[in-house]
């Protein structure tokens, strides 16, 4: 008799490396964030949380690669 396999679900949720536009620094931000997350150098908002997956402003921030 064979063993079924399970599979292991992946996470919704992701890590961003994101760009200020204002300033040019680089941040790391989490996808599902429930704080609004600023820039490290100009103190910008750069995410909106909401009830679930946070948005990204894009007149303040530009995705530069998904990690994980």
């Amino acid at each position: 008799m064979k063993k079924r396999q399970i599979p292991v679900p992946q996470p919704r949720s992701r890590f961003y490396r994101v760009i200020c536009k204002t300033c040019g620094a680089e941040n790391i931000v989490f996808s599902h964030s429930t704080y609004p997350a600023r820039c490290k150098v100009c103190g910008t908002v750069l995410v909106k949380p909401t009830g679930g997956k946070a948005i990204i402003l894009k007149d303040k921030a530009e995705i530069v690669a998904e990690l994980g």
